[in-house]
């Protein structure tokens, strides 16, 4: 089993959009996919249908979890309130701990772990990071995201040290609206500065994309002509992200 984290240290910035998305992608692609909410568990209301009996937090304890063979093309491990706990765990513990319990997932028959992670880098992240075969990091384009670029850099390059096989899958510019100008700008700016960091892939502000997770659907199941565009781009991000793992069926 092939696991993707998706990361950014700044909240607002689309991760669990993007993790629904290549979630949805991948499935339909004919991979079963273990989904893995370690955030605030929105992505656990939209793949509230593909809950398994074993909450995220399973992933930490010094207890492997009894876990099903995989059945349907999506398992979700959601998130819950033991999560709070982790925070305060030894990060020797997280880290022997949630390699041999994700393990077990991948004995169950799941073929790609999709990790959606908090916005902080604390113990869960790096723990993901330090576990996770890549990581994909959405951007928006505001300052105060701009401005986390470096520092999210940084986690990543640190992660790797301890974790050489963590493939880098660029940075997405994310919920960009491009009839704001200052948005165009940045994403201009960021696009010259940071050229070799960014992954092949744009993903545009629409609303179409909240009203595809509130329905705890893909956006390309949205046959209003102005979810095509979402649909195209969540597609193309999926694509990038198992093209580059080479788990594309």
């Amino acid at each position: 089993m092939k696991t993707v984290v998706i990361a950014q240290g700044k909240g607002g910035v689309g991760k669990t959009a993007d993790a629904a998305h290549i979630t949805f992608h991948a499935a339909e692609a004919g991979l079963k996919v273990l989904a893995v909410d370690l955030d605030t568990g929105n992505l656990s209301k939209t793949l509230a249908r593909h809950r398994l009996d074993v909450p995220a937090s399973a992933l930490f304890v010094d207890t492997p979890p009894d876990v099903p063979t995989a059945q349907g093309p999506i398992g979700l491990l959601h998130a819950d309130r033991l999560l709070a706990n982790v925070n305060y765990m030894p990060i020797a513990q997280a880290l022997k701990n949630f390699p041999v319990n994700l393990n077990a997932f991948d004995q169950a028959g799941y073929e790609l772990c999709v990790i959606d992670t908090p916005a902080n880098i604390g113990i869960a992240t790096i723990t993901a990071l330090r576990t996770a075969d890549a990581v994909i990091s959405p951007v928006e384009m505001e300052d105060y995201s701009i401005e986390g670029i470096k520092d999210m850099m940084r986690v990543i390059l640190g992660a790797r040290q301890h974790n050489q096989k963590l493939q880098f899958l660029g940075i997405v510019p994310n919920r960009v609206d491009r009839r704001n100008p200052r948005q165009v700008k940045h994403l201009s700016e960021v696009q010259a500065a940071h050229a070799k960091l960014l992954a092949p892939i744009v993903v545009g502000l629409r609303t179409s994309v909240a009203e595809a997770l509130a329905a705890g659907e893909p956006v390309w199941n949205n046959k209003k002509t102005a979810a095509r565009a979402a649909g195209a781009e969540m597609r193309a991000l999926g694509a990038h992200v198992l093209a580059s793992m080479g788990v594309a069926k």
